[in-house]
């Protein structure tokens, strides 16, 4: 009787030093967004909080923590604990924020969080202004060719996603669209109109849209929202890919058992049709693929794909 009172004695013990995971989540969950409310990477987190929500049956908060291209929200989550009740949603703007803030150690608060998945992405659409004679992308190019010196385009800032698929084009179609910064790509849209501006790659023309011509889509398939628009990958330019997208990361060392509940519940998520809907109102499009492997190389492809292009363009044309 001594050996079996010992060996439950043990088991107890055991049981005491190694208790059994909680099914996840037991309590709030906060994504901290690196972008302010509004904005796409804001619209987009709160569409998906909202499912998680009911999907994991406790309350998701969204927490906008914006500014410095995304290392305020970075380093927030950086320091969490690594349990997945703190999670993180960044844009695109990532991909070159080591380039632009030097001094922020983005790289190294980068290695302390780990990628959950890919959120959603927002094609760019290629305008052109009405006073450059092309309708289509063939006429676009020539008259660019004839013209290397006189074609312009503008968004808000060195680094921006209007900045960096335009220095793409230019490297992949052999012309030269000289970059204008912006304090607002609204402020840009205004000068494309009016003609001050030959192109833009945007997500978004707003009211204004009617009145500059649409040529191209950048992403590598057609959008619902311009089926008649063909792709640059279709149009010669093989591979041309630039949008604006979301990914959802958590702080390095989250328990995989966490991090799959999460996924099974994004991957419901993308399949759910009123949530689609609601994608595709305001204009995103569900990720290729979902999940932490892909999330892992897409973010690290864009690293490096973006930064050599903003290291290889001109400060000033």
């Amino acid at each position: 009787m001594r050996v079996f009172a010992l060996l439950f004695g043990f088991v107890a013990l055991m049981a005491q030093a190694h208790p059994a995971l909680a099914a996840y989540p037991e309590r709030l969950i906060t994504i901290v967004c690196a972008s302010g409310a509004g904005g796409a990477v804001d619209v987009t987190t709160r569409v998906f909080a909202d499912y998680l929500s009911r999907e994991l049956g406790q309350t998701v908060i969204v927490q906008n923590e914006p500014g410095a291209g995304s290392t305020i929200a970075i380093n927030y989550v950086a320091r969490a604990k690594p349990d997945g009740y703190t999670l993180l949603t960044i844009g695109s703007g990532v991909a070159v924020a080591a380039e632009l803030y030097p001094t922020a150690n983005v790289d190294a608060m980068m290695r302390e969080l780990s990628p959950v998945t890919m959120v959603g992405a927002t094609p760019l659409v290629l305008y052109v202004s009405s006073t450059v004679p092309a309708k289509n992308y063939a006429d676009l190019i020539t008259w660019l060719k004839a013209h290397p010196n006189d074609a312009t385009t503008g968004s808000n800032g060195r680094g921006s996603a209007g900045h960096l698929s335009i220095e793409l084009l230019n490297a992949m179609a052999g012309v030269n669209v000289r970059y204008i910064p912006y304090k607002t790509t609204p402020q840009a849209h205004t000068d494309l109109i009016a003609g001050r501006l030959t192109v833009m790659l945007t997500s978004s023309m707003g009211a204004g849209a009617h009145e500059v011509t649409p040529v191209a889509v950048s992403s590598l398939e057609r959008w619902k929202r311009m089926p008649d628009v063909p792709t640059l990958d279709e149009l010669g330019l093989k591979g041309y890919e630039a949008a604006t997208w979301v990914a959802m990361l958590a702080p390095k060392g989250a328990p995989p058992e966490t991090i799959d509940a999460i996924n099974k519940a994004m991957a419901k998520a993308v399949k759910d049709p009123a949530l689609v809907k609601r994608l595709d109102e305001i204009g995103i499009i569900p990720p290729r693929q979902m999940g932490q492997a892909f999330a892992t190389t897409y973010i690290q492809n864009e690293i490096t794909k973006w930064t050599d292009i903003l290291r290889k363009a001109p400060a000033e044309r």
